[in-house]
């Protein structure tokens, strides 16, 4: 298996692999990547690493399975001495309503888990961040929320200008692997290496999160295991504990942490007349788009999630989107009022942690972007001068999404204008002798 299949030796990680000698060049990937970031060449696909947002689009459609999430094994923990499942809220959307929050706790305990993080109440002290950072902001509107890694990633590739909007607060997992090193550590007076705290995902798109944070720290988390990876696994441990009567403790506070991740989620975070809910990256950039273009006004806060649905709608989820819509609408219902002692803890921890991103989001350095300024225009005018040669009908046969995409590469020596199959019909014969062969 080969690293991504990248075009040139990336600095940059992502959160999913291609197997080349699986792949079959069927332009599948190319043709769903939101940022144009692969080609197929020599019938096999290839990734330009820094135009990569880890949506996960590729890894949705590819037809042969060559594409595959980076995640973690139940087995690849074993070198760690403490073991903490940290689950993702859509996790308890996969199973029947029967199925308790506490229930599928307990069934991660049986799949090797030492203990299960319910961290509701790092929810809340997220939430509460983000209402006070809004109340001091005095920059640009809308702020954008900064819980979807992909999302993020999306705006430093091709809006980076609009950087300084993401809101610049911890992702709850994150806060969640912070404390969680520090309690096991002191209660069990263990090194906080030893333990894992390892989320449980809906999609890869948090994985690349934790593996190369768009901050560029390290995550205090230490993997994800993929909620398709372990959802038989948990199933057959559900149905032992059938019968089994549960206990009351941590019964109540798990059902809290259901509006993290889900359409509408946040919007108690600022004024409703003033809040835009997205879902699915085709609607984010074109509601972007028209940011940058001055057409939206009045709307503080944007809550987007790259998966449609949100993650319940996760390319490593099982269950259908609007089932488990309808089980997280029961569960969201359920939520009980907090305890006093619940509410005590929110207050403690929030007077005493620092909840911002520990570094500043940039935009992310592009190819193009590291060329002088001489270079830069050379090839614009290639580009454009190459346009008026090619059909302008983005079939993609050539390898490349679109036919601005190949004139690119062509003016940067990546690609020959012969690819292009109205140029040349050698190329149509040796794409017959490729795919039917």
């Amino acid at each position: 298996m080969q690293r991504c299949g990248t075009m040139k030796t990336p600095e940059l990680t992502h959160g999913f692999e291609i197997d080349i000698d699986r792949c079959e060049g069927t332009m599948s990937c190319m043709r769903a990547c939101p940022t144009h970031a692969i080609r197929v060449k020599d019938g096999k696909a290839r990734l330009i690493p820094e135009q990569c947002i880890d949506c996960g689009s590729c890894l949705k459609v590819c037809p042969t399975g060559a594409i595959s999430a980076a995640t973690l094994t139940i087995a690849d923990l074993d070198r760690f001495r403490f073991k903490v499942a940290v689950p993702a809220p859509a996790l308890f959307t996969q199973f029947a309503r029967s199925d308790t929050p506490e229930l599928v706790g307990q069934a991660l305990l049986l799949l090797g888990f030492d203990a299960v993080w319910e961290y509701a109440l790092d929810i809340e002290l997220i939430n509460r961040a983000i209402r006070d950072f809004v109340r001091r902001w005095n920059g640009p509107f809308p702020l954008i929320s900064s819980s979807c890694p992909v999302v993020v990633r999306l705006v430093q590739v091709s809006y980076p200008t609009m950087v300084e909007q993401l809101i610049p607060i911890d992702a709850p997992r994150e806060i969640a692997g912070r404390e969680i090193k520090r309690l096991y550590s002191e209660k069990l007076k263990i090194p906080p290496e030893e333990i894992a705290a390892i989320y449980i995902t809906p999609c890869q798109g948090k994985s690349i999160s934790i593996l190369q944070p768009a901050e560029e720290v390290k995550s205090h988390l230490d993997g994800t295991i993929g909620i398709s990876e372990i959802y038989n696994d948990i199933l057959f441990n559900i149905r032992r504990l059938e019968g089994i009567e549960p206990g009351s403790e941590g019964d109540s506070e798990p059902r809290k942490i259901f509006r993290m991740g889900y359409p509408e989620g946040e919007f108690h975070n600022l004024s409703e007349s003033h809040y835009l809910p997205l879902t699915g990256l085709t609607d984010i950039i074109n509601v972007f788009d028209d940011i940058e273009k001055g057409k939206i006004r009045n709307i503080e806060f944007l809550e987007c999630h790259a998966c449609p649905g949100g993650c319940i709608g996760g390319n490593l989820t099982v269950e259908n989107m609007y089932v488990a819509r309808a089980k997280k609408l029961n569960l969201i219902a359920s939520i009980p009022v907090p305890t006093k002692e619940y509410l005590l803890e929110v207050e403690r921890r929030y007077a005493l942690e620092d909840f911002s991103l520990r570094a500043p989001l940039n935009p992310r350095s592009l190819e193009d972007g590291k060329l002088d300024l001489h270079e830069r225009v050379r090839r614009k005018k290639k580009s454009n001068e190459l346009m008026n040669a090619l059909p302008g009908l983005n079939c993609g046969l050539c390898g490349a999404p679109m036919c601005r995409d190949h004139a690119e590469d062509v003016a940067a020596g990546i690609a020959d204008l012969k690819e292009c199959v109205f140029i040349s019909k050698d190329r149509i014969q040796n794409l017959k002798k490729h795919y039917y062969r």
